[in-house]
């Protein structure tokens, strides 16, 4: 819970004095980023930086990975270091506990409570469903149970949104039990854990128009860890902005939310102010300040091509209308189509970035991905760190080959402070030289203090219809599929479980292991 006041100037700005140390060397900027979280940030600062400006791929200390059998079925799905082990749960068309099967497309996930029952140690995880549209009401997810909540549903509808939620329970390290938990939204792609026992789920579209059953969309929601004892709230958080919502992420310090918009060349980083800062389940549907990233002292900085380590003093400018029509918008970078709340923070001169992806708060630095992948110029993603106390942006990874990092989407801190990103690229793209490359595997990737990066798994799913029936997956998509995404990963708050999705073909998979002998 929070208790904090948004009147104080210095919540968004910070003091001259500090500011100017930042201007300094890089002792004055490793000082922007203390705290042991932190601390990846302010080494890149510390590091000597690429001669090229851009990461390599390093060794991992975990060690070189190869294929593992899942615990759950014997297939080899995914690509350890040595000594993890994995339980997948939750596949495409699984029955779940309430009788559902199992919506596809997995996408963004979170832990959302930790509670003990009786003598065991239970986890609550929200997962999304990044589906979209069906001219079958059926297909919305619940839609044949009265007490899922659903936005988009309506018996006049001929065409209907059937993204959505699953809930799932990690009990004494074994799954044992899912069921849907939200319905009627359009492709639910990332979102963020509260602090309170709920999950926001948000919807990735750039829309003025209405459904077929007189809906909006592109809008975030919140789902709670139970929904059957607290119903969800159908209604959208509407001051936290209609457009192609990517992830949120809480600053539990001062209970202001972080989020990323996947709008090309036409996004920038946003946060949302809520009039209730003491949070709690429906508290953000009080309303809120929207605000998107500026540079300071530059109107509409362009911040797709930074070089590794390259810094900038931002503040933030206002959104007076986060419902406002996506439109055409004349930009520095040509005309491009843009959401409401961009085309105000545009307005008064918020930064540009690629695309926008995962975001996460740890320990006052707010990391956040630009997945936008180009070959002219060359590029194959970026992170960025922003220390929220005194205003400072820094790229502490930028990919300009794929074998470094592949469009960079979900991201997650763990708790002993090690980042890690979930790749989303094709399985063709340029390396440092710009030569075209082929790469086997989309993987999750975590970063080493001097920027570089070193592959921790790998997408290993190429199973014939025989495999998989053989192991009890006889409706499981066949063919290779190891470069399609991982999204939703995320670590167990003891550290010792880190939860991630393979949208395709739509599987959870719980991993474990000796994390303390590398970054993570």
């Amino acid at each position: 819970m929070h208790s904090h006041d948004y009147d104080d100037e210095s919540v968004a700005d910070v003091s001259q004095t500090r500011r100017g140390l930042l201007k300094g060397g890089s002792a004055a900027i490793a000082a922007a980023f203390a705290g042991p979280i932190a601390a990846m940030a302010s080494r890149v600062a510390e590091a000597a930086c690429q001669p090229a400006g851009a990461s390599l791929q390093g060794i991992s200390p975990y060690g070189e990975i190869r294929p593992v059998n899942d615990l759950t079925t014997g297939l080899p799905l995914i690509s350890l270091p040595p000594g993890f082990s994995y339980k997948s749960y939750g596949w495409r068309g699984d029955i779940m506990s309430d009788g559902l099967p199992t919506p596809g497309t997995h996408d963004g996930m979170g832990v959302v409570l930790t509670r003990r029952v009786g003598r065991s140690s239970e986890l609550v995880l929200v997962r999304n469903h990044e589906q979209s549209t069906s001219t079958n009401a059926a297909n919305i997810i619940g839609a044949s149970r009265a007490n899922v909540a659903k936005h988009d549903v309506g018996v006049t509808g001929t065409s209907y949104q059937i993204g959505g939620t699953t809930n799932l329970v990690w009990r004494d390290g074994n799954w044992v039990e899912s069921f849907a938990s939200f319905g009627g939204t359009y492709r639910n792609c990332a979102g963020g854990s509260s602090n309170w026992g709920s999950w926001l789920t948000n919807e990735e579209i750039l829309s003025n128009s209405v459904s077929s059953t007189g809906k909006k969309h592109g809008y975030i929601f919140e789902v709670p860890a139970d929904p059957t004892a607290t119903p969800t709230n159908a209604n959208p958080i509407v001051d936290m902005g209609r457009m192609a919502h990517e992830a949120s992420a809480l600053d539990t310090q001062t209970g202001i939310w972080y989020l990323t918009e996947d709008q090309g060349n036409a996004n920038t980083l946003y946060r949302f102010l809520p009039n209730n800062a003491n949070g709690g389940l429906n508290s953000l549907h009080a309303g809120g300040r929207m605000q998107g990233l500026k540079v300071r002292g530059v109107m509409n900085a362009d911040l797709r091509n930074p070089t590794l380590c390259q810094e900038y003093a931002i503040e933030w400018v206002d959104i007076p209308n986060p419902d406002m029509d996506a439109g055409s918008l004349s930009t520095v970078l040509g005309n491009v189509t843009a959401s409401g709340p961009f085309r105000q923070a545009y307005a008064n001169g918020a930064a540009i970035f690629g695309a926008n992806e995962g975001c996460w708060v740890a320990n006052g630095v707010v990391y956040f991905t630009d997945k936008q992948v180009s070959s002219s110029p060359l590029r194959a993603g970026r992170i960025w760190a922003l220390d929220i106390a005194t205003g400072t942006l820094k790229a502490i990874f930028v990919s300009n080959d794929i074998t470094v990092g592949n469009s960079p989407d979900n991201i997650c801190v763990s708790p002993r402070g090690g980042l890690l990103f979930n790749e989303d690229g094709s399985g063709t793209g340029r390396n440092a030289n710009g030569e075209t490359i082929s790469v086997p595997a989309q993987r999750m990737m975590a970063l080493r203090a001097d920027g570089s990066s070193y592959v921790f798994a790998a997408n290993n799913y190429n199973f014939t219809a025989a495999q998989l029936a053989a192991a009890g997956k006889a409706g499981a998509a066949t063919g290779n599929l190891r470069n399609t995404e991982w999204c939703g990963a995320c670590f167990s708050p003891d550290g010792r479980v880190l939860f991630a999705n393979l949208q395709s073909p739509g599987l959870t998979v719980a991993i474990t292991g000796p994390w303390g002998s590398g970054t993570l």
